[in-house]
């Protein structure tokens, strides 16, 4: 028979070898220059540092990363799928200007307030990263080793050692690290909007702009850092018993591993190096824990509707979720041979995350709820019934059932501390598969993902839902001066001046950062028992110790029928 002919190369190196290998003329490639708003410079296409800390690095190593790619020759479909982004444009026209001043511009930066400017949400975004680990089936900070290498190599302001910038940029070329998603949400927002341009275009305001504008840099990195450090910490995680797994098997450095697959055929997959279980393990972390890389760009264009708060982040779950336990399956039933015989060295890691996930997404959650309910002594029957007087996003979360001195419920919503909540029944399909003896894999994931989908119609609400600055106009215009959970932005009998005082007030507040309404609640706790300052203007009376826990998610509300109603 015949060689097959060779195949054209995508990428050629000049416009000869364009036209000889590419065909056509000159409309129909292109030469692949990156511009300075991209990943590398115009002059050699030279790989722009990500931030201070690698500029640092480039200038004491005078090392230079260059993009193979840069001045090669490609067709015209090709090359716009490398250099396009998912930047969408805003036109130039009246009505795509007063949208984007009107709805997207405050969208952003109320996002931007309530989350990188909000220092008790970095609290919270570091404890609930902490399920990403546990989900794995990693005890969280139970590697100390682990815990010091992911806290040296963070990159806060400048700050780390020589050998945790290096390690950071070695994370940084696996694409571990530099990902949160909801960061990613927003700074992309902010790009479509032009955060920040118009307002430097005046010159008095520069200065001011300057010392914000590395405010807001500071509070990002530590925003970045915060999911950092559980990547960082997964990635030794799954590194070290990725090589205890193999060597413990008799695998040696070096060795090819061969995987027997069902059909019974042998395949090699690599050479157990520290190179291949460097990579391995990242690939682990990049999919099994959220990427704001890995979501695609039709959610990722989502931001530029009204709808919506982060949007990626419930895409996000859902990917990594199903691929934990889908690895998890993988895990379990591979088989690699070692010698003459035929091990399954992966197994125990697959028992110990699909553990893992179910722990974190069924048991805590379980066992912080009947622990309430013993505690306090609250049946069944009054959990069922409070869910009827909670906020409306708490209607389907888990609530664990407390009793304040009188006796009168209160509830903590225990979902605001677990991502993975909305895919707790669909992992207990698959744990009691596994413990009925099932081996058929595909048919535990059919069943997984039916599951799934009965299971997440509130990851729906992030897609659909007012953003945190359209449900403020919405208060005023649609709900004529109420928010959504019923409360009055103004007093009917208010005069039209007082009730557009008010109507300012409400959208200031939905702009306003550093965790105000906390801050607020803190304050008045922190008044003297016998004191008409421990009150509010609704007669709600806030206790210190309460709104501390308030911090880390744990806060308590009380279950109020009448202003339910």
């Amino acid at each position: 028979p015949e060689a097959p002919a060779p195949e054209a190369p995508v990428f050629v190196n000049s416009e000869a070898e364009a036209y000889k290998y590419l065909g056509g003329g000159k409309n129909d490639w292109k030469q692949i220059r990156f511009d300075s708003e991209g990943l590398v410079d115009r002059k050699g296409g030279i790989l722009k540092p990500v931030d201070d800390v690698e500029a640092a690095l480039y200038k004491e190593t005078d090392e230079k990363l260059l993009n193979p790619l840069q001045n090669k020759f490609a067709l015209n479909g090709n090359v716009e799928g490398i250099l396009g982004n998912d930047k969408w444009t805003i036109g130039e026209g009246f009505g795509s200007q007063l949208y984007a001043n009107m709805i997207l511009y405050p969208k952003a930066t109320s996002q931007m307030a309530k989350t990188v400017l909000a220092p008790f949400t970095h609290a919270r975004n570091f404890l609930s990263a902490m399920a990403f680990a546990g989900a794995n089936g990693l005890i969280p900070l139970a590697d100390k080793n682990a815990v010091r290498q992911a806290w040296n190599a963070l990159q806060i302001g400048g700050r780390g050692s020589k050998a945790g910038n290096e390690l950071y940029q070695k994370l940084l070329r696996l694409n571990v690290v530099n990902s949160n998603v909801r960061l990613g949400d927003l700074q992309r927002l902010l790009g479509d909007v032009d955060f920040g341009s118009t307002l430097s275009s005046f010159r008095g305001l520069n200065k001011l702009l300057g010392t914000l504008s590395r405010g807001k840099k500071f509070a990002q990195d530590l925003y970045t850092a915060e999911d950092d450090f559980w990547k960082i910490f997964t990635w030794f995680g799954e590194k070290d018993r990725l090589y205890k797994a193999f060597t413990k098997n008799g695998l040696r450095q070096g060795d090819e591993i061969r995987q027997v697959l069902p059909d019974g055929t042998e395949k090699v997959i690599g050479r157990f190096t520290e190179d291949w279980v460097e990579q391995e393990a990242a690939n682990l972390v990049k999919n099994q824990v959220p990427n704001y890389a890995f979501v695609s760009e039709f959610v990722k264009g989502l931001r530029m509707f009204p709808m919506g708060n982060f949007v990626s982040f419930p895409a996000e779950i859902l990917r990594t979720g199903t691929n934990i336990v889908s690895r998890s399956l993988d895990e379990i039933f591979y088989k690699v041979k070692i010698g003459k015989e035929i091990k399954s060295p992966l197994r125990n890691i697959g028992l110990a995350r699909l553990t893992g996930m179910a722990t974190t997404t069924a048991a805590i959650p379980y066992a912080a709820v009947a622990a309430g309910q013993m505690a306090y002594d609250v049946s069944k029957e009054e959990l069922d019934a409070m869910r009827r007087y909670v906020a409306d996003w708490s209607k389907n979360s888990t609530l664990i059932p407390l009793r304040d001195k009188e006796g009168n419920l209160e509830y903590i919503d225990f979902s605001h501390m677990n991502a993975y909540d909305t895919l707790t029944r669909p992992i207990q399909t698959v744990i009691n598969a596994v413990q009925q003896g099932r081996t058929d894999n595909d048919g535990i994931m059919d069943d997984f993902m039916l599951g799934l989908a009965e299971s997440t119609k509130e990851l729906a609400l992030p897609f659909i839902g007012e953003s945190i600055w359209t449900e403020a106009l919405s208060d005023l215009v649609m709900r004529q001066g109420r928010s959504r959970d019923g409360k009055p932005v103004w007093n009917e009998e208010d005069t039209f001046g007082r009730k557009m005082y008010n109507a300012m007030g409400h959208l200031v507040e939905a702009q306003m950062p550093l965790n105000w309404k906390q801050m607020k609640r803190i304050g008045l706790s922190m008044h003297p028992i016998d004191s008409k300052g421990r009150f509010d203007e609704y007669g709600n009376e806030y206790e210190f110790g309460n709104e501390a826990l308030g911090i880390l998610g744990m806060r308590s509300v009380k279950i109020d029928p009448e202003k339910s109603i």
